[in-house]
């Protein structure tokens, strides 16, 4: 019994010395650069708020960014977490459109003289509320896939909020004074 222990004691302390840290060796040399990694998500649409009501930053929306639903009509798709489905059901949203590098701003829905149509649509389905911006096209009146890059904006106004009679919702320049934004 004795020989047990004295080998087990043997045992414990050739582990206990084996197994202590040594000193900190020298840095190894730099490696090669790794290849870049795939694109994530895209992020939320950040949200301000004003009187009440909830203000998205401007989101831009390159032309190749534009899933097709059909031969002539295409969507992308946002979810903003101030969306609920309270405001889809009672509230409402605003939709502003802009084209990258202009200063013009209009409201959605818009129709150009060529025959495209841009609209935004609240979704509220077991996914919980979205939103889609949604562009058609008339090709027999020059309507053509997009190829210029488009920035959106939006306005959550909830039902109790507060809006006063002199915002013309379809003026950008009135809604941007009233809450005032800073492009």
């Amino acid at each position: 019994m004795k020989n047990i222990s004295l080998i087990m004691i043997l045992f414990l302390s050739s582990f206990v010395f084996c197994c202590q840290k040594g000193e900190q060796g020298e840095v190894g040399p730099v490696g090669a650069t790794g290849t870049k990694g795939a694109n994530g998500d895209k992020g939320e649409i950040g949200i301000s708020d004003s009187k009440g009501m909830k203000i998205s930053a401007w989101s831009t929306v390159k032309a190749v960014d534009w899933v097709s639903l059909n031969t002539t009509s295409f969507n992308v798709g946002f979810t903003l977490p101030s969306l609920t489905s309270e405001v889809v059901k009672k509230g409402n949203v605003f939709f502003f459109m802009q084209p990258v590098g202009t200063n013009i701003v209009y409201p959605l829905p818009y129709s150009q003289s060529t025959g495209t149509k841009f609209y935004g649509r609240l979704i509220n389905d077991s996914n919980g509320p979205s939103i889609d911006i949604i562009y058609s096209i008339i090709p027999f009146l020059g309507g053509a896939k997009l190829t210029t890059d488009y920035k959106f904006r939006l306005v959550i106004v909830p039902a109790g909020a507060r809006i006063s009679a002199k915002v013309d919702w379809q003026n950008y320049e009135s809604v941007k004074k009233y809450l005032n934004l800073n492009d």
